[in-house]
């Protein structure tokens, strides 16, 4: 457990909660409701998939997760929740600067989040 809860996944749990925390007091802070929230998403994701991964699959605690698998994982989230949903509900709309979000924080979990695990 002290691998899932490392200081970086507590931040993104921190952030998230300070920012839906906002938008339940009705007082959304626009850039870090609208693109922060989907740049902590995949990083978020990652962490705990690879936590999975390490704990039960592998029983690696060294393992991390190639830059593709990362890439992988922001591309089907963008594809979630900026192409399929936006069509099938109304309280989702397609945003490409929220896709581009997504793919930030796959580069960021591959080329600091990970690497900050190792040392």
């Amino acid at each position: 457990m002290k691998k899932l809860f490392d200081p970086l996944f507590i931040g993104y749990c921190v952030i998230w909660i300070v920012i839906h925390s906002c938008r339940r007091w009705g007082a959304p802070i626009p850039w870090l409701n609208g693109q922060l929230t989907d740049f902590i998403a995949v990083p978020v994701i990652a962490h705990l998939a690879l936590t999975f991964t390490r704990t039960v699959v592998l029983r690696d605690s060294q393992y991390t997760y190639p830059l593709r698998y990362l890439l992988f994982i922001a591309l089907y989230t963008t594809i979630v929740f900026e192409v399929v949903m936006p069509a099938f509900s109304p309280k989702y709309t397609a945003d490409i600067l929220d896709g581009v979000a997504y793919l930030c924080g796959a580069l960021f979990y591959h080329f600091v989040h990970q690497r900050f695990q190792k040392v």
